[in-house]
């Protein structure tokens, strides 16, 4: 079935781009490959200083690539020599197209750069309001590109001015797909699990298709077909003006590699490792072809040869190589696909904009609602917690009032038997709490990040190590602090911010307020005082968000990003003004210093999503 293989020294998902009678290809391990075509054999490697997902684009004898490490570079096609490279400001999914001169790529800094395709010098960027991993399509002198934001836009190509925009749903449904234009007419997926079709001139919506679960592979035009791959497992053939389905294929395992079509023969790959060539008007398999692990490679069709790459390291030529080239109908490369557990560690941790802002509003309210609720049943407040409390006096037995109160803000009684030993000796209650912290730290950031279960397994322990320096470490040195200042901080496992924090969790993919917290008493404690040692916990929050900072830009990206994304969620949580978290100590004492710790935190936390 393959003409040939060749193993590269790790996975590849970047897809295989053909000139010339030479093969381009990037791997995981930073390297990219130039194969002869019709042999496989290797003509140079050049290594690069990040895993590449990047696919190449090639003209005029120079190999575009983008990689991780936030660099698309340019390669000399004939010996892999660089000759320039452009920095942006976060990792390259995005394959770059080359057009008249001009190269054009999207990043994750949230940019579409055009660039000059012979020094590298930028000649415009546009900024969205999403992750720009999709590729850029470019038809008419108008550029046509997806964001994370859930919008697609129309550029104009020599200035970067924005043409249109339009949404694929209602709100942010998270668009990396690449879309593909012919006939009037720009096709999309969208992680709503819809394919959209959009008027290429104004943007107007023409039609939809749900595929029912997500689209990442970018669809593929031939005819007055539309041919696209699901999250359902099923490659889908739709009429390009209707949108009505004409087959679909079921290749029993996601599909994330985009289609390509040649001679009637739709070729692509699939979670489960398999490569397929379906007949493209009747969906009828015409063979298929087992590879060592996942594909998610998009296949590239020049002379007669399908090739592609696998996560088992291989480059694959399918076919008959001859001379006489026939054209394929291109799809779309450099659509985003699920990470490997290798990848993902090299991606910093920051959620969608949009989705921590609702963890934000629902973590408010709840503490809100549930501050309300404790001072109606300790009645430590007045006002109208007090007044509640007045009027539920009796209603509500002494047993449940200590068991929401312990709920609500973890007030137990400190054990004072702790009081007179060693500040560093951690008591039972609080070596639980460290204990769950880190495990719940450990499963939140990692889940969130991963797919498969393979992948948070791969990630568990680097996420378990973070977890030990921000649940353990961080508290452990916050209340080794206060006890040397004569205040006994306990630190002890918060029931109600546990479940708000696997809610966030599970509901966004945020986790955000704190299974934990810290507890303080002290013979002489005074408003003044809760409030110097509130604020000296978000201060040291803060701190150690500066470390981990340190760690990110000095290359540790997995245990820096997850960190820093650690620290600033806890500070800024803890600034909230309502009972029991920190904020309302200081609000309480001093509002000057409570809004400037507020203001510090938000600022903080806004740039943390928009810039990481």
């Amino acid at each position: 079935m393959t003409s040939w293989s060749y193993l590269t020294a790790a996975a590849v998902r970047s897809s295989p781009a053909v000139s010339d009678g030479v093969v381009y290809a990037g791997s995981f391990g930073g390297n990219v490959y130039a194969l002869d075509a019709a042999t496989g054999k290797q003509l140079w490697v050049q290594p690069t200083g990040g895993d590449i997902f990047s696919s190449a684009a090639v003209a005029n004898g120079v190999v575009y690539i983008g990689s991780t490490n936030w660099v698309l570079y340019a390669l000399n096609a004939s010996s892999g020599n660089k000759l320039w490279n452009f920095n942006t400001g976060g990792g390259i999914f995005s394959c770059p197209v080359v057009v008249s001169g001009v190269v054009y790529i999207g990043s994750t800094d949230n940019n579409v750069y055009a660039l000059n395709a012979l020094t590298g010098a930028k000649i415009w960027n546009y900024t969205t309001i999403g992750q720009v991993r999709a590729s850029p399509a470019v038809v008419d002198s108008i550029l046509y590109v997806a964001s994370e934001d859930g919008y697609i836009y129309a550029l104009d190509a020599t200035t970067g001015t924005k043409i249109w925009s339009a949404p694929t749903s209602p709100g942010d449904s998270f668009v990396c797909s690449s879309p593909a234009v012919a006939n009037g007419m720009v096709y999309v997926g969208a992680h709503d699990g819809k394919v959209y079709a959009f008027d290429a001139s104004n943007g107007a919506s023409k039609w939809s298709f749900p595929t029912g679960n997500i689209v990442e592979s970018s669809p593929a035009i031939a005819g007055n077909t539309v041919y696209v791959g699901s999250d359902s497992g099923y490659l889908y053939a739709l009429d390009a003006a209707t949108g009505a389905k004409q087959w679909s294929f079921n290749t029993e395992a996601t599909v994330y590699s985009s289609p390509a079509v040649a001679s009637g023969t739709v070729y692509m790959g699939s979670w489960s490792g398999k490569v397929y060539a379906v007949d493209a008007s009747t969906g009828k398999e015409v063979w298929s072809y087992q590879t060592g692990n996942s594909v998610f490679s998009s296949p590239a069709i020049v002379n007669g040869v399908a090739y592609i790459g696998s996560y088992d390291g291989n480059i694959y030529a399918f076919g008959n190589y001859n001379s006489v080239s026939y054209t394929p109908t291109p799809s779309p490369q450099g659509s985003s696909q699920p990470l490997s557990s290798s990848n993902l560690l090299q991606q910093v941790w920051v959620p969608k904009p949009a989705n921590a802002v609702a963890a934000v509003g629902v973590s408010a309210v709840a503490i809100g609602a549930i501050s309300l609720v404790f001072a109606a049943v300790s009645n430590p407040l007045g006002g109208l917690g007090g007044k509640v409390g007045e009027k539920t006096k009796g209603f509500i037995p002494d047993n449940v009032k200590k068991w929401l109160e312990d709920a609500v803000s973890s007030r137990r009684k400190l054990h004072t038997d702790g009081k007179t030993g060693s500040p560093f000796k951690p008591t039972k209650p609080e070596v639980l709490a460290y204990i769950t912290a880190i495990i719940i730290l450990a499963i939140s950031f990692s889940y969130v990040k991963v797919i498969t279960l393979d992948q948070l397994w791969a990630l568990l322990p680097v996420f378990l190590a973070t977890s030990v320096l921000v649940g353990f470490v961080q508290k452990f040195f916050s209340i080794a602090f206060m006890r040397s200042r004569g205040v006994w901080s306990e630190h002890k496992i918060w029931p109600f911010g546990l479940v708000l924090f696997l809610l966030t969790t599970f509901a966004f993919k945020v986790p955000f307020s704190s299974p934990t917290r810290s507890v303080h008493q002290s013979t002489k404690f005074t408003q003044r005082l809760g409030a110097i040692v509130s604020a000296s916990e978000i201060l040291i929050s803060l701190a150690f968000a500066g470390l981990f900072f340190l760690l990110l830009t000095g290359g540790f990206v997995a245990v820096g990003g997850a960190g820093l994304a650690m620290c600033v969620i806890g500070s800024f949580v803890g600034t909230f003004p309502v009972a029991p978290m920190s904020g309302k100590d200081i609000f309480d004492h001093s509002r000057r210093l409570w809004a400037g710790l507020f203001i510090t935190t938000l600022i903080v936390f806004g740039v943390w999503l928009l810039l990481m």
